[in-house]
C-alpha cells in the first residue's frame, strides 16, 4: 500500500507577479538524495501533472501547512510542470482569508522560504545507499514555516499532520468524513480531491502506527492501536469508492 509523503524544500517563490497576483512556486527537488535518502528523478511527476494537473482533472491544490481544509486551500495550479531540476507551479490569488491574510503578505514578503509536495510514491527502486523514486501521485504542494526534521519522533510527526492518536484523533477524523459522506457534502468535484488528501494523510498516521508499535508484544500495544486498525479498514472501503 503506497502511503502519503511529504518533502521539504528550502527555497523562496520562483516568481511573484504583482500585477496579476500570482506566485511560481517550486514544490519538490529531483536529482538530489534528501535526508530520508531518497532521489526523485526528473520525470517522475510527469504523468501525474498531465492527468491531475490543470490540463488534466485538476485535482492538485496549493495549501498551507498540507492542511486539507477549505479555509487552508489557496488555489489549484493554474500551471504546472519542470522549472529546471525543480517540480512546480503558478498559483493565482483569489480574494480568501488565506491568501488575503496570511499568503499573499508572506509571499510579497519573502518569507515563506520553504515549500513542501504531499505525494505518493507509485513506482520506486533501491540503489546503492538510497531509493530512487520513479514515478509519484501528486496531491499537493504547500507551504511551509519551516521543514520537518527526520528526528522528530513518531509521534511528533503524527500530531503534525493534525492527528493526536493519545486522544483517538484517527477515528474522528474516519467518523467525521463518514458523516460529511452521508451528507453529501463531498458532492463537489473540488471538495472530492480534499477529501482524499485528508484520507492519504490518516493513511500515513496509522502507518506511523503500526511501525512505532511492531517492535512491541501483542500485550503491551497501546490501547489506540486497535482502533487505528479499524480506521484503516474504513479508510480503503472509503478510498475505493470515491
Amino acid at each position: 500500500m503506497a502511503f502519503y509523503e511529504k518533502k521539504i524544500l528550502s527555497l523562496k517563490a520562483l516568481d511573484i507577479d504583482t500585477a496579476t497576483k500570482s506566485v511560481k512556486i517550486a514544490i519538490g527537488e529531483t536529482e538530489t538524495i534528501d535526508h530520508d535518502g531518497d532521489l526523485i528523478i526528473p520525470t517522475a511527476a510527469a504523468k501525474t501533472i498531465k492527468e491531475r494537473g490543470p490540463q488534466g482533472t485538476n485535482e492538485i491544490w496549493h495549501l498551507l501547512d498540507h492542511t486539507s481544509k477549505s479555509f487552508s486551500a489557496l488555489s489549484k495550479f493554474s500551471e504546472m510542470g519542470m522549472y529546471g531540476k525543480y517540480i512546480g507551479g503558478v498559483s493565482k490569488y483569489k480574494d480568501s482569508f488565506a491568501w488575503r491574510e496570511v499568503a499573499w503578505p508572506l509571499y510579497e514578503s519573502g518569507d515563506f522560504t520553504q515549500h513542501s509536495i504531499g505525494f505518493t510514491t507509485v513506482k520506486s527502486q533501491e540503489k546503492s545507499g538510497y531509493r530512487e523514486i520513479q514515478e509519484i501521485t501528486l496531491f499537493e504542494g504547500s507551504a511551509v514555516l519551516w521543514g520537518a526534521n527526520s528526528n522528530t519522533p513518531t509521534l511528533a510527526v503524527m500530531k503534525s499532520l493534525g492527528i493526536d492518536p493519545t486522544k483517538d484523533d484517527l477515528i474522528s477524523k474516519v467518523e467525521r468524513l463518514c458523516k460529511a459522506l452521508s451528507m453529501g457534502k463531498y458532492e463537489d468535484e473540488s471538495h472530492k480531491s480534499l477529501m482524499r488528501i485528508e484520507l492519504e494523510q490518516i493513511k500515513q498516521g496509522i502507518s506511523e502506527i503500526q511501525k512505532a508499535t511492531e517492535p512491541l508484544d501483542k500485550g503491551t500495544q497501546p490501547d489506540n492501536f486497535k482502533e487505528a486498525l479499524e480506521a484503516l479498514q474504513v479508510l480503503k472501503l472509503l478510498t475505493i469508492k470515491n
